[in-house]
């Protein structure tokens, strides 16, 4: 998830408490949460691809698709990597799910 510098203690808690409840909530297992702090950085999305495939996870979790990048096509490129480098990991947005 990213964590923005403009981004309070107490919301990167109410966010990371989303992802863990809809976990719970849905037979999920919530291993990692990964925290972006740079804007424009992916190094934790390279972390969770790495930990996916490791695990062998069939699902990841995200607040929203926008935790991925600010663009669509840059958001499908990442989801299309992330499945393929996974053997076809699937990514929930809780954005979708409300």
């Amino acid at each position: 998830m990213r964590v923005p510098d403009d981004m309070s203690d107490e919301e990167a808690r109410q966010k990371q408490g989303d992802l863990a409840t809809y976990a719970e909530g849905n037979g999920f297992h919530l291993a990692t949460v990964f925290h972006e702090y740079v804007p424009g950085a992916q190094s934790a999305f390279t972390e969770l691809v790495e930990a996916v495939k490791r695990a062998e996870a069939k699902h990841v979790i995200v607040p929203s698709y926008r935790e991925l990048a600010l663009n669509r096509s840059l958001q499908d490129a990442m989801l299309t990597h992330l499945a393929y480098a996974t053997g076809g990991a699937e990514v929930i947005s809780l954005d979708d799910c409300s």
